[in-house]
């Protein structure tokens, strides 16, 4: 078995990309780049050099659009190309991933899912209320999110220090085993639909709102086409004030000790053809 470089894992992702963005133009529904992938775009023109990542983020209609098109297999996807489930007992996460099963992944971080992917986050509404109630919301959410993900930690992780730490972390286990990731995926996609996207002012990711970086819901209205790695994708015509709310000074390369990655490890499927 031999591991992908990074400029391999580099290329999958962009693949996975044009995939996304085909089917997105075909079907008419609205995305941007998002995160370090628009940064990437604007800075590098293409990938980060020291990411192994990519996303892209979606108005909550559109990603319901996406969905049930997915479900319906109307969606049209070219061979290897899958999409994860967001909901019911066949969901890891509170979205979506598209992957490429010619490719195995390992990872620290994601040792739950099997291929090399690309997340699709949904962008939902945030209300217009007080900072004490938004507060509220958040560690609402937050707290299903920390379900999911330590769920997902006790059951796939397979580092020795997480076998020493088990027994002195034995409450905190039977809380998040007890409460279950799916109850939490399901009681995390009540909250995110409580407030419609179309009907507030602005919006964010909050599926998975470690960070939040809110962002004007008329962004989605006016898209522009950035350049990454040879080919064009959507993107916010405001992207300056995107990234400069996400990450401030963001055309300064941060410091070497800063440069950091998922760790992904990825092989090709000796099984697997193009």
């Amino acid at each position: 078995m031999t591991y992908l470089t990074l400029d391999e894992i580099h290329t999958v992702l962009k693949d996975l990309l044009v995939e996304f963005d085909r089917v997105c133009r075909e079907h008419g529904l609205r995305y941007s780049l998002a995160y370090g992938t628009m940064l990437g775009a604007v800075r590098h023109k293409g990938f980060i050099p020291w990411d192994d990542d990519a996303d892209v983020i979606m108005p909550r209609p559109d990603y319901e659009k996406f969905y049930a098109l997915m479900k319906s297999g109307e969606l049209g996807l070219r061979p290897h190309y899958w999409v994860s489930d967001d909901r019911g007992k066949e969901a890891v996460y509170p979205f979506m991933k598209l992957m490429d099963d010619r490719y195995t992944i390992k990872s620290s971080s994601h040792i739950e899912v099997k291929n090399l992917f690309l997340d699709i986050f949904p962008a939902d509404g945030v209300p217009d209320v007080s900072p004490k109630d938004r507060k509220k919301l958040f560690h609402k959410e937050l707290f299903c999110g920390f379900v999911i993900v330590m769920n997902l930690w006790y059951v796939f992780t397979d580092k020795w220090w997480a076998y020493v730490l088990r027994p002195f972390m034995f409450w905190w286990y039977l809380i998040w085993i007890a409460y279950g990731r799916h109850r939490a995926i399901e009681k995390l996609n009540r909250l995110l639909l409580k407030y419609p996207f179309e009907e507030c002012t602005m919006c964010d990711c909050r599926a998975w709102g470690q960070t939040i970086v809110d962002t004007p819901r008329a962004y989605y209205d006016d898209l522009i086409e950035l350049e990454f790695e040879g080919h064009k994708f959507f993107a916010f015509a405001a992207y300056d004030k995107y990234l400069s709310n996400a990450y401030g000074d963001y055309m300064t390369l941060p410091p070497l000790n800063k440069r950091a990655t998922h760790h992904v490890k990825a092989y090709r499927n000796e099984n697997r053809n193009d």
